[in-house]
Order: structure tokens, then C-alpha cells, then sequence
């Protein structure tokens, strides 16, 4: 390996927004940006992260160092400088190494060895990419800085039992990137280090470490034109909450009923009306999403879809204590949903998975189902935008047959715990989910109900991209 020259200018060949512009010019040790999807936050954050190694290579740092004898034949060669990129998953590394790659002059570059994850910059400086997935994976000997790339995803121990001490034997530095997954661990052990933002918490709450530095700024502050337009895209299609967390990066929006904009007045539906839809054939595929039970009530949710991805919920059986199967009789649940997909031409159930032996009876009395994938958190998030009245046309793109009580009732009780932070304050407390429950895995399941929304809105509404810009 080679020294190196430094002579580089951070902001060559790039052009930068405002907020992007604050964090290049932060010197503090730790530094945290809590952003919108889509704000530029990785694209930044890339570069102050290889911005801080050149001031770690300018300040000497790592020096005296005794480069290794034969570097070829050693398996792990102990590097003049360590900096890790760490991100929950190694899937996701790539967008770190992509935007690295965009950055780091060839020129610097001694090797990228793809099939390791780390790259040996000239000088015996090494970078390397990790998956948080297993905290436990990330013991190592000291570090002279990292860069969390969507850090509120990640496990508590990922910094608290590991790299924070990896990062005290040496005196390192990190970079966060990450948007707010609620009021968890990442919130309460780090975004407090620092100074109060508009991202939400109480000012009395932040400890202003001086090596601790807040940077906030929301998808809107990315000037980019297509870019503003898939954002508006989403305000208009998406739920307030979601709206708040994905687009303005607040912490703070989970609490109360799941499905808010819910309203009796909108959603619900003349049971004449949904039945005579049916009779003029305005409905193009029917499908059932199914919640098994016995002594809690089992649920058999009826689906009517439309061409421009509308979803009318028009039948249900909504009974406890009724048998999967017995022979000859009509009261259970393979003769009753039997009759509704006469009555409606159920093309599909999507059931529960936990019950597998349920399945296949259905599957050997005839009855069309599928194990459903269940995706709490996603589920939800996806029926949410279902009952946004869009600006375009002024319709929801979710109605329920007024017949439904219980489904109606659990839709207004349906709710979010009190007093809960973190993970758990978007799960949903345990009661008053069974409709609920059919109802998530109908709409997250159907692949062609996703066909008609992609058709209606060019593609999949809860659907946000990633990769900043």
C-alpha cells in the first residue's frame, strides 16, 4: 500500500441543499440527522462520513503505525484507521457502498473487495460494511468512527452494548442517518444527547451534549423537482400520520385509534347499494381475507374489488364457537363460507397462517385459500392509505356495508396502546382485531388488488422508495 496526498474539495461536483450544507460544516464529534425519506439524508451523510476519515488522516491520526511485513498473506492485517458502516441489514449496505463509491476518489482506492464488504482506502486505512441484523456480529477491537444508516431500525444493543464501546477504546466519531421509527431506543439514547429539533419531544428533555449535533429537515427541504412530486404524491395518498413520520420526521405520531380517518359518514355504505354493484357487475374480483377463531369470534371478510382499486367490504361472518368442519352440518365454518363464495364468487381466502391444518381442510372441501403473509405494522399502514380521501377525486378507496356492525364497531375501537414509546407504541393492543386482522390480510395479500391500485395511482401507494437523493 501507498501514503496519500490529500488535496479534496467535499462539495466538487456536487450541489448540495441548504440542510446539506449545515451538516458539511458541523465539526461536532457525533453527528445525527433525523430526515424524511427521500431528504438527501444518505447522500450526505456518505459524505460527511468520508469527509470525517480525511480529518482523521490530515490530524495524523493512527500515527506512528508499523505497516504489516506481508499484507497479501494476512488474513486480517491490522489497519492504521477502522471505520465501519453499519446498516440493519447487509441488503441495505449497498446503498452505503454505492454512495461511498460515488465519493471516494479512484485514485484512493487500494481495494473494494465486494465479496467482504470492505474497502482498503491507500495508507493502510480500512473501511468496512456490517449488518446490524445481529448485534452480536459487531464486537470488535477499536474504531475510529462509524456511520448508522437508518439507525432507528436497528436493536438497542447494536450501539449501547457494542459499538459505542468499540468507538470509546480510540476516541472515535459516528454519523447517523436514519428517519424516526417512534420514540425508541435511537430517540431517547441519542437524539437527546444533542439540541431540540422540530421532530417532536420536550425541550426540558434534550441534554445538549456539545458533542452531540441535531440536524433535522423533512422530504420537502430536497428541492428537486420529480422529487417534490412523488412527495406531494404521497401527502396526498397516505394517512396524516404517516405523512408526519415518513415526510416530516416527527417521532411523536402514533397514539389513539389505528385507523383514524375512518368515518361513518364516508366509509359506510348502503348494504342495497353494495348489493346492486354486485348484481351490475361494477365489481371486476371478489376475494376473502379469514381470521380463524373459536373461542374468540373467527372472521370471514368479503372483498369486492373495482378497476380503478376501489375496495368494498360487502359480507362478512363474524361467529365464536363454530367448528372448522362437521360433516353433514351447515354450522361450521366450511359450509358458511362455502355459501358466501356462491353468493359472491369468492375467487380467494387469504387465512391466517398460524393454523395450517385449517388451510388445507379448506382445500380439500373446495374452498380456495391461501396462508396470508401478515406484516402487522406494514398491513396497517397499507389499509390506512385505503381510507384517505384522495384530493383527485374525493372518494376513499375503502367502503363498508352498513349490515357490518361488528366490523364497524371494531374499526372505531381499534386502537393504539397509551402511554407506549418505541416499537411497541405501533402495535395495536390485542382486542377488537379480529375483523381487523381478515381485513389486513385481504388488502396486503391480494396481488390483484395491487394491479388496480398500481393502475389507479401508477403504483403502490404505501409503497415508499428508499434510496435518497
Amino acid at each position: 500500500m501507498t501514503s496519500l496526498e490529500l488535496d479534496l474539495d467535499p462539495f466538487e461536483d456536487w450541489t448540495p441543499h441548504e440542510k446539506q450544507i449545515e451538516v458539511m460544516e458541523c465539526d461536532a464529534r457525533n453527528v445525527v440527522m433525523n430526515c424524511g425519506r427521500r431528504g438527501g439524508k444518505t447522500n450526505v451523510g456518505a459524505r460527511k462520513f468520508f469527509d470525517k476519515i480525511l480529518s482523521d488522516i490530515e490530524a495524523d491520526k493512527g500515527l506512528p503505525y508499523k505497516p504489516p511485513r506481508n499484507l497479501k498473506v494476512m488474513k486480517k492485517p491490522k489497519p492504521r484507521l477502522e471505520y465501519w458502516c453499519v446498516s440493519p441489514t447487509y441488503s441495505m449496505s449497498e446503498i452505503q457502498q454505492e454512495e461511498l463509491g460515488a465519493v471516494i476518489p479512484e485514485e484512493m482506492i487500494e481495494s473494494w473487495d465486494l465479496s467482504k464488504n470492505r474497502v482498503w482506502l491507500k495508507g493502510y486505512i480500512l473501511i468496512q460494511f456490517k449488518s446490524a441484523d445481529n448485534p452480536k456480529t459487531l464486537v470488535g477491537k477499536g474504531l475510529d468512527g462509524v456511520w448508522l444508516d437508518e439507525a432507528s431500525k436497528m436493536k438497542e444493543q447494536t450501539w449501547s452494548g457494542y459499538l459505542s464501546y468499540a468507538l470509546a477504546d480510540k476516541g472515535g466519531w459516528s454519523v447517523w442517518t436514519t428517519t424516526p421509527e417512534g420514540m425508541n431506543w435511537f430517540y431517547h439514547d441519542i437524539v437527546l444527547n444533542g439540541q431540540h429539533t422540530q421532530a417532536g419531544g420536550q425541550l426540558d428533555e434534550y441534554r445538549n451534549d456539545p458533542e452531540w449535533c441535531n440536524f433535522y429537515w423533512t422530504s420537502k427541504d430536497n428541492p428537486l423537482p420529480e422529487l417534490q412530486k412523488n412527495i406531494q404524491r404521497m401527502i396526498e395518498t397516505m394517512p396524516k400520520r404517516y405523512v408526519d413520520r415518513e415526510i416530516f420526521a416527527r417521532f411523536d405520531v402514533f397514539f389513539g385509534q389505528v385507523y383514524e380517518e375512518f368515518d361513518r359518514s364516508i366509509h359506510v355504505v348502503p348494504r342495497a347499494l353494495c348489493e346492486q354493484k354486485f348484481k351490475d357487475g361494477h365489481f371486476v374480483h371478489i376475494e376473502a381475507g379469514k381470521d380463524w377463531g373459536f373461542t374468540n369470534p373467527g372472521v370471514t371478510l368479503v372483498g369486492a374489488m373495482t378497476a380503478n382499486g376501489e375496495l368494498w367490504i360487502v359480507d362478512a361472518i363474524y361467529k365464536a364457537q363454530m367448528e372448522i368442519l362437521v360433516p353433514g352440518s351447515s354450522d361450521c365454518w366450511v359450509a358458511q363460507d362455502k355459501e358466501l363464495m356462491k353468493k359472491w364468487k369468492i375467487k380467494l381466502f387469504w387465512c391466517d397462517s398460524e393454523n395450517a391444518s385449517n388451510i388445507k381442510t379448506y382445500l380439500t372441501n373446495g374452498l380456495p385459500a391461501r396462508a396470508a403473509q401478515k406484516h402487522l405494522k406494514e398491513g396497517i399502514r397499507a389499509v390506512s392509505i385505503l381510507f384517505k380521501v384522495k384530493s383527485d377525486n374525493g372518494r376513499p378507496n375503502i367502503f363498508i356495508s352498513d349490515h357490518l356492525k361488528e366490523v364497524i364497531q371494531e374499526l372505531t375501537n381499534y386502537r393504539y396502546p397509551e402511554g407506549t414509546t418505541g416499537d411497541s407504541a405501533e402495535v395495536p393492543l390485542k382486542e377488537n382485531d379480529h375483523a381487523m386482522d381478515s381485513l389486513r390480510y385481504l388488502v396486503w395479500n391480494s396481488k390483484v388488488f395491487r394491479q388496480f391500485l398500481i393502475s389507479r395511482f401508477k403504483v403502490i401507494p404505501w409503497k415508499i422508495p428508499e434510496k435518497d437523493s
